[in-house]
């Protein structure tokens, strides 16, 4: 493939790199803001007969004649080719990615490997007279910023500052105004050489070529202090549990010199096991890393908190984010979805700060934890109430059907109550439809998608929420309650399906008036008879189904007209790198001091991630969108083959980068294959909507022996 920058992280431990080939330099990830992270020069390289020729991963390096590059689960590696010796050497690095392994995943090691071979015979009709029997490869680190230390016979030692950022919004100037701390951390790395020689600052190993593959082999180690903050506090790292120190690590470091890239082949194989298009499987491994740079896993007295950063906005775990990735945590790694589920109603909020007295003696969910370097409460500059509340039933719901974890329902049914309590008090019409606190999470979007009052969007979430949160409540022994909620979203169900069709689509909004419409961001009121693009059509109305076609839950909306709405949104929202928000071209476009690094005023944007999770419910229903998958890649090697920013959300306008939410796609096997776990019911069971799928059953693989069944239709 080509050259692309990339990066990742070992899963919640800030231990990670940033590879930047177009520009000839890396980053370090620890603490710091994506673009502002510790630069590196990684000199990677092998001398071939008294000349240096090194990878395009330092100020001064790529002078190679040609490059390739490879992306895997739990590897990236760059190649670089010299035609007159026919050498090819290829710097492999791998983190400890390993499902549902907590200890191992967090392990705050990441490996590389530096080997040299030989082509067979000539690259292209180049001349091959550099006869060369064996070679020096090396790997130097450097950086302006970076002091190098020797630390023994088979290690050095980098040491550079890093920067924690606190945002704190006093609560008495609401969300206008941010108090920011930047504070320098000291960090210590070691990086050991399990395999070659530590001459100096430098590592060597000379390779013969021809023969058994040979390589310079290093695992690159950290400890850090407790840093981010759980309401005001500093917590230590997950890895505490397993090493107490930084000698501890490379110890363990010594000890498994090959243990990522042995994992790495077991995942990695799993994975990749499929018949899918190439595309396809390079998303699986980019939005993987995207998320990995994004996570956090510290402990608090022995209560896990696993945090994800909304990408270039840095906040944590934002709840609709999460629910966009809820495929990846359902098909792949669920308990950590649990983790968010347990913590996040600690961030609650009163419902009469949204509904006056109306709201009394119900709750609703932030948007999200903090930002940053804390979790301390909500940072984003306004409350998408509704959204956010309904996300936290279904995925609940979700959570609790994958796994068959009824004891967390159980402990949060005060919570359930209140957040459903809150639905309901939102309707101030009768209809059941929420009209108030109906801003949402598409930040960029036109007024209609944005804030438009009845959002097909939102209605269709508010049915799940009723539907889910009935059925969770029966089991509570709530059955009036139950049965009040089911006669609600029933309700719903038949205004969405007559109000809202239009004779080939659902539209944007079941109510088109603009009266009592107020621009979150603004505060303007609309006065307009009518929101222009009420009518459009939009790729939101599966939304919040996707996640329930995985537990086999229908909302028991019209399938053909679903099925109809799906193929007719996708044609008439598609742009070059995949579906815009709604075919609706907006005019009215918000460019205000409050969306400064949070979103973009632009005519028509559209986010990837979106697109994966309406492929997901697509897919489940027999709609073959598969043929996307290639723009969605196409945008990310546009972007990242100039700079890096990781997964690019964000087409057509606005700024969401080295975003987690891409994920999403890992959600594409189960819905391939038409896989259905219901573990409450015992439901186990794979429609096969498609002739020709081969994927793997990534939910209970053994990812520690390299094997899982596969789902052959």
């Amino acid at each position: 493939m080509q050259l692309i920058a990339n990066g990742f992280s070992v899963p919640g431990s800030r231990h990670g790199i940033i590879i930047d080939p177009a520009n000839k330099r890396c980053n370090i990830i620890r603490f710091d803001e994506f673009t502002s992270a510790p630069v590196l020069n990684l000199k990677a390289g092998v001398i071939i007969a008294g000349k240096e020729y090194t990878l395009p991963l330092c100020a001064d390096g790529g002078n190679f004649f040609f490059y390739d590059q490879r992306l895997t689960p739990c590897t990236m590696s760059v190649m670089g080719i010299d035609p007159a010796s026919t050498v090819k050497l290829e710097l492999s690095i791998a983190v400890p990615f390993r499902p549902r392994d907590n200890a191992f995943s967090t392990t705050p090691v990441m490996g590389l490997r530096l080997s040299a071979s030989k082509l067979k015979g000539q690259f292209r009709w180049m001349k091959n007279d550099v006869k060369v029997d064996d070679v020096e490869v090396f790997i130097e680190f450097a950086g302006d910023a970076i002091t190098v230390e020797e630390s023994g016979a088979d290690s050095i030692d980098m040491v550079f500052d890093s920067v924690k950022t606190v945002v704190n919004v006093p609560e008495s100037e609401g969300h206008k105004e941010r108090k920011i701390e930047r504070t320098p951390v000291k960090q210590r790395d070691r990086i050991v050489v399990t395999d070659g020689v530590c001459a100096g600052k430098r590592f060597v190993k000379k390779v013969k070529l021809g023969g058994a593959e040979d390589t310079l082999a290093l695992s690159w180690c950290t400890h850090s202090a407790p840093l981010l903050e759980i309401k005001h506090t500093p917590r230590p790292f997950k890895y505490i549990e397993s090493f107490k120190d930084l000698d501890a690590v490379t110890t363990w470091a010594r000890k498994n010199p090959s243990a990522l890239f042995d994992n790495a082949a077991n995942v990695d194989g799993i994975v990749m096991n499929n018949n899918c298009a190439k595309s396809v499987n390079n998303l699986f491994a980019q939005t993987l890393h995207a998320w990995l740079l994004d996570s956090w896993w510290v402990v608090e007295d022995g209560r896990d908190w696993f945090t994800v950063w909304e990408g270039s906005c840095y906040y944590h775990s934002t709840v609709d984010v999460e629910f966009t990735q809820a495929p990846f945590y359902l098909a792949v790694w669920p308990e950590l979805l649990g983790i968010e589920l347990e913590n996040w109603p600690d961030f609650s909020k009163d419902g009469t700060k949204c509904l006056g007295e109306r709201g009394k003696g119900t709750l609703f969910l932030s948007h999200d934890m903090g930002r940053n370097g804390a979790v301390n409460g909500q940072i984003y500059h306004h409350e998408m109430e509704v959204e956010e509340t309904t996300n936290y039933i279904i995925l609940l719901y979700a959570y609790m059907k994958r796994t068959g974890d009824k004891a967390i329902v159980k402990r949060k049914k005060d919570i359930l109550k209140k957040y459903l309590a809150f639905i309901e008090a939102c309707d101030t019409t009768g209809n059941g439809i929420p009209d108030k606190g109906v801003a949402n999470t598409i930040d960029d979007a036109s007024p209609a998608v944005q804030f438009g009052k009845e959002q097909i969007y939102l209605a269709v979430k508010t049915v799940a929420s009723y539907r889910t949160g009935a059925e969770m409540l029966t089991m509570l022994g709530e059955t009036k309650l139950a049965l009040r909620y089911k006669k609600i979203a029933a309700k719903i169900t038949v205004i969405i399906e007559k109000k809202g069709w239009r004779k080939d689509h659902f539209v944007t909004l079941l109510d088109k008036s603009a009266e009592g419409v107020v621009n979150a961001w603004t505060g303007e009121k609309y006065d307009l008879a009518e929101i222009p693009g009420w009518d459009a059509a939009h790729i939101y109305t599966v939304n919040g189904q996707a996640p329930l076609d995985m537990v086999g839950h229908d909302l028991g909306l019209d399938d053909v007209k679903i099925k109809k709405d799906l193929v007719v949104a996708a044609k008439r929202c598609l742009r070059e790198y995949g579906c815009v928000h709604s075919d609706f071209l907006n005019s009215m476009m918000t460019d205000v001091k409050a969306m400064e690094g949070l979103a973009g005023a632009s005519r028509n944007p559209g986010w990837i991630s979106m697109n994966m999770l309406r492929d997901i419910a697509a897919f489940y229903r027999g709609v073959d969108l598969r043929y996307l998958a290639d723009r969605y890649w196409d945008w990310q090697t546009t972007t990242n083959s100039q700079e890096a920013r990781s997964f690019f959300e964000t087409f057509n306008g606005n700024n969401l980068c080295f975003y987690p939410r891409g994920v999403a796609v890992w959600g594409y096997f189960d819905a391939l294959a038409g896989l259905v776990i219901d573990k409450v019911k015992k439901i186990d069971r794979a429609k096969k909507p498609f002739a020709g799928v081969s994927v793997p059953r990534m939910f209970d693989a053994d990812w520690k022996k390299g094997k899982a069944k596969q789902m052959v239709s």
